[in-house]
């Protein structure tokens, strides 16, 4: 095989211009790769700036029909308050110029001569302190007592001075004050008639006496007979143990039992105490001069500048004339106008309501036995558990009757307060009532100087539904706040609705029950009947209730299988009647300001919140709302979920039916989601369009019929639906 050749040796000359052609290349390659990468970033700008422009487009007309159509909703809304503002102002008219016409020879209670006549004048007469009496006047007293809670309530804010709601106050208090003395009054008189009224087969003092207001019932010892175990009350289902000590002794046992509460409103945790925020850091005065010495530094700064801002401004206009040459005068024209139109397009933004932080309160219970009413209702009323002295009863000497009067006839109360508490060993399962009995029988007798705590056995009252064992607590006078201690052995028979303790005092009691055993709700539902008509179904953590709503009234109409509810189902009563009337019941679905404290919940923004439940008034006659499990799924206080269905039938609605629906401050949109979807998104639902409100995001989907339901809905029922949704609180409760 021949040998190769050898390749010809360049010469330099060649070799450079070798070089320079590679040069010349990658040159030009690297000047196409800068153009390329040019064109690329001019066409991302422009179609960012496409996208952007589309996007201002549409923000600047969401923006214009945001303005539009709060404005719209505004004059509604405005409109209804307007027309429900006259329509009360009218009725308290009528109301005033109806009390200061009637002719019954009741004082007005606004008035301060009246009513300070009255008082004195009932105080004085000392002809009509028997029972009966007494209790027929009480009626009056209670009634006037509830005159004035009703105008510090209906008045609208502003209209009361607040020297007028200090004196309505001490009115109140003051009639507190008549109807407990008065009771007093005639409690001592059937005393001292004690041995005239003692029940033949007995010898002792056994009366009562009872109103649909109060029940009055005295046990007197007066046969001083200590085989005497216990006494029952049968009118007020109260039995109570009779300590030896108490049978050997001049002593009576009054249980007197109004339907009414005059301790609690004084405890100081009756009404919720918002935590103090603390005070702004105030910069210390030393720290002045430090800002004043670093003014004339910004000055020489500021002046270095100007004189320096000659030379920046020549650059920059040396910078914009190159540049000119290389895009050309057009393009630049063409921005300026850009920049120029979207200035006009620019669309001055609604102003939104400041957002408020969520509060935070303070704690009451200063101990264990101290009751916080922030988290317990009293139900029931309270009920009076009293020891006194039974005073010396009169005596027939020939034809002559002696009775020693005192005046005023105070009652004279016994101090009782037990040694110690005789509590038997806890109940097994093979514990039987006959065993109970032998060991009561076997058990040593009681010393006669031994105070052993009194059990009480009491029928829970027969108008109010218990859910859980009901609280016993103690009003403590001096301290004015309820209390826990002193009782022992609690036991409550559900079937027969008994409660049984021990108490170690006598005194004034109360039975409660948690004020949040309901809270939070599972689910809601407000679905419409008919035309200015609808009923929200709520399933709390116990029970499930349904509120009827017609016109500007409203009603509970379910559950009907609790004979506790007998006497208030199916009763038509305005909003603020049916929350203390239910609640009075025992069925707390209203949460308080301060419930967030007590109950696990994600506060929801407040004015969202409230917005929410307005305009869902004002379409709760063809539209249905329910709860949506996102709205606790999401943990974004701006965000409120629930469900939306057109509703005209009156029927249940299918679980296909429902739609999703996102309330933020600044737009509703229905979403393409379900509560069936396992995973969260955001999506807009199809063939929908965003709304800066749930009424105009509502009203593009309904269909005339549903449409036509709006126009004809009354201001009342919107009202109406409003108050009960702001009462429950359902976006955040549930």
């Amino acid at each position: 095989m021949p040998p190769k050749k050898a390749a010809p040796k360049l010469s330099k000359a060649e070799k450079e211009k070798l070089q320079q052609e590679e040069d010349e290349r990658k040159a030009l390659e690297d000047e196409e790769a800068r153009e390329k990468a040019a064109i690329e970033e001019k066409e991302r700008k422009a179609k960012e700036k496409q996208v952007a422009a589309e996007k201002k487009k549409l923000e600047n007309e969401e923006k214009k029909n945001r303005g539009i159509e709060m404005k719209e909703l505004t004059q509604i809304l405005e409109r209804n308050k307007g027309a429900l503002d006259e329509l009360h102002n009218n009725r308290r008219k009528k109301a005033k110029w109806a009390r200061y016409m009637r002719c019954d020879g009741s004082p007005d209670p606004l008035i301060a001569g009246e009513i300070n006549t009255y008082i004195n004048l009932r105080m004085e007469d000392r002809e009509h302190d028997d029972v009966e009496s007494v209790l027929q006047a009480s009626k009056l007293d209670i009634s006037l007592s509830n005159e004035l809670d009703f105008l510090m309530e209906d008045t609208p804010p502003g209209e009361l001075t607040n020297q007028e709601v200090a004196r309505y106050k001490d009115t109140k208090e003051d009639l507190q004050t008549l109807m407990k003395t008065k009771l007093d009054f005639a409690t001592m008189k059937l005393l001292q008639e004690a041995s005239v009224r003692a029940d033949p087969e007995t010898l002792n003092l056994q009366y009562s006496i009872k109103n649909e207001d109060t029940c009055l019932s005295v046990w007197g010892n007066l046969s001083k007979n200590p085989r005497i175990k216990s006494f029952e009350f049968t009118k007020q289902g109260l039995t109570f143990e009779i300590p030896r000590l108490l049978t050997l002794s001049d002593c009576a046992i009054r249980v007197l039992d109004p339907k009414y509460d005059h301790y609690s409103p004084t405890c100081k945790s009756f009404n919720p105490r918002p935590k103090k925020q603390p005070e702004p850091e105030v910069v210390p005065e030393e720290e002045a001069p430090q800002a004043e010495e670093a003014a004339p530094v910004e000055e020489e700064k500021k002046e270095e500048g100007e004189e320096e801002q000659p030379v920046e401004r020549e650059e920059t206009d040396l910078m914009a004339a190159l540049k000119e040459l290389e895009d050309g005068p057009k393009e630049d024209e063409e921005e300026k106008k850009e920049e120029e139109e979207e200035k006009e397009e620019e669309i001055e933004e609604v102003v939104e309501r400041v957002t408020p932080e969520p509060q935070e309160w303070e704690d009451f219970a200063e101990d264990d036995d101290i009751v916080d009413l922030r988290a317990n209702d009293i139900v029931g009323g309270v009920f009076h558990f009293d020891l006194m002295h039974l005073p010396p009863q009169p005596k027939s000497m020939a034809s002559w009757t002696t009775t020693l009067l005192v005046d005023p006839p105070e009652i004279q109360y016994m101090d009782y307060i037990a040694d110690i508490a005789l509590a038997p060993p806890p109940a097994t399962e093979n514990d039987t009532p006959t065993q109970e009995k032998k060991e009561k029988e076997q058990a040593p007798e009681t010393k006669r100087d031994e105070k052993p705590p009194i059990g009480v056995t009491m029928k829970l009252p027969s108008e109010v539904l218990f859910s859980e064992e009901p609280l016993i607590a103690r009003w403590d006078y001096t301290k004015k706040h309820w209390k826990q201690d002193g009782f022992s052995d609690m036991k409550y028979d559900e079937d027969k609705r008994e409660f049984f303790f021990k108490t170690a005092y006598f005194g004034t009691f109360a039975l409660m029950q948690d004020s949040h055993l309901n809270m939070p709700f599972q689910s809601w539902e407000l679905r419409p009947h008919n035309t200015n008509s609808a009923v929200l179904t709520i399933i709390a953590a116990i029970v499930e209730i349904e509120i009827e709503i017609k016109d500007s009234v409203c009603c509970l109409s379910k559950p009907e299988d609790r004979p506790e509810l007998d006497k208030i189902r199916n009763v038509w009563v305005t909003p603020q009647e049916l929350v203390k009337v239910l609640k009075h019941a025992g069925i707390n679905v209203f949460p308080a300001v301060d419930s967030s404290k007590y109950v696990s919940i994600q506060n929801k923004h407040p004015n969202i919140e409230e917005a929410a439940y307005e305009q869902m008034a004002l379409t709760a006659s063809s539209f249905a709302y329910s709860w949506s499990k996102w709205n606790g799924e999401i943990q974004d206080r701006d965000k409120v979920f629930f469900q939306v269905s057109e509703s005209l039938q009156d029927e249940p609605l299918l679980e296909e039916d429902w739609g999703v629906f996102l309330m933020t401050r600044r737009r509703s949109m229905k979403l393409n989601l379900s509560d069936f979807d396992e995973t969260y998104n955001e999506e807009r639902a199809d063939g929908t369009v965003f709304k800066s409100n749930l009424y105009h995001m509502v009203e593009d989907l309904a269909t005339p019929a549903a449409k036509e339901k709006f126009a004809n809905t009354s201001y009342q029922f919107v009202d109406c639906v409003t108050q009960i949704l702001k009462s429950t609180k359902l976006l955040t409760f549930a």
